[in-house]
């Protein structure tokens, strides 16, 4: 499975076949199913919340506007992410993508860690931006690979599927994200090699000093009831390998984000 019971099937083909009939409120449901996994994979792919709303309402606009072209030939969930992935993988280059390294290149060796300066939720809202900052040292294919495979859990059938490969080719390919990631946070990140100087608080200083953070409007740490980690199934790779699960554990911490924008985003295409 890529996702839990959140997203199991109700009937996805009568939802379609209601729209294709001018039914706008089962056209609204069947969008309202998927639009908050597409929006998060577009917020770890493109970093930035404003370009994740676009890239969604993008996809949005192209899943309902070729609605009629599905065949049922495939799983809907598979159609609607291949639609997904092209896109993303196909769109120009967003402003995150070009500066996001250069959050985690900032000297912190010398700063003094004060950790009472700063408050939970904001040294949080600095992990969550700099963990998916590290995912920018991926090339768009790879990264898009860690976040369906590692971080929303697609056994390596599904993903094959969605990405139109060999099952073998998708583990390799996967694994080769995984591998190329670790060593870049194994050489940054505190979190994952205590040797490394690189501490939340003091990052937390670093960036809300150069204004990347703004502590009165965080961006990552909010709009959420539930972790992804509540929201995917885990499942036993039989191929897993020796990388560190706490590598995984620092997506699969970060917030499942609900934007209401999407709701009325939807309400205006929709209409």
């Amino acid at each position: 499975m890529l996702f839990s019971a959140h997203y199991q099937d109700i009937s996805d083909r009568e939802l379609i076949e209601s729209s294709l009939s001018g039914n706008k409120l089962a056209l609204e449901k069947l969008i309202k199913k998927h639009q908050d996994y597409i929006y998060n994979v577009a917020l770890k792919f493109f970093l930035n919340p404003d370009d994740a709303l676009d890239a969604t309402q993008e996809v949005l606009i192209k899943v309902i506007t070729a609605l009629q072209s599905f065949k049922g030939d495939s799983n809907f969930r598979t159609w609607l992410y291949r639609i997904v992935f092209n896109h993303f993988l196909n769109s120009p280059e967003r402003k995150m993508e070009k500066l996001a390294l250069k959050s985690n290149d900032y000297p912190i060796e010398n700063i003094m860690e004060n950790e009472n300066a700063f408050s939970e939720q904001e040294i949080e809202e600095v992990r969550i931006l700099c963990s998916s900052a590290m995912l920018m040292c991926l090339n768009r294919e790879q990264r898009l690979l860690y976040i369906i495979g590692e971080i929303f859990g697609a056994d390596h059938n599904i993903g094959a599927e969605l990405f139109e490969i060999s099952p073998a080719n998708y583990r390799i390919k996967l694994h080769r994200a995984k591998s190329d990631l670790f060593n870049y946070v194994s050489g940054k990140c505190g979190l994952i090699n205590p040797d490394n100087p690189c501490r939340c608080p003091k990052k937390t200083k670093v960036l809300v000093e150069q204004g990347i953070v703004d502590r009165k409007n965080l961006r990552f740490n909010t709009d959420y009831q539930h972790k992804i980690k509540d929201i995917v199934e885990e499942h036993k790779d039989t191929v897993s390998d020796h990388i560190k699960f706490e590598l995984k554990d620092l997506f699969l911490n970060s917030p499942f984000q609900v934007k209401e924008e999407l709701n009325n985003l939807l309400d205006n295409i929709v209409k």
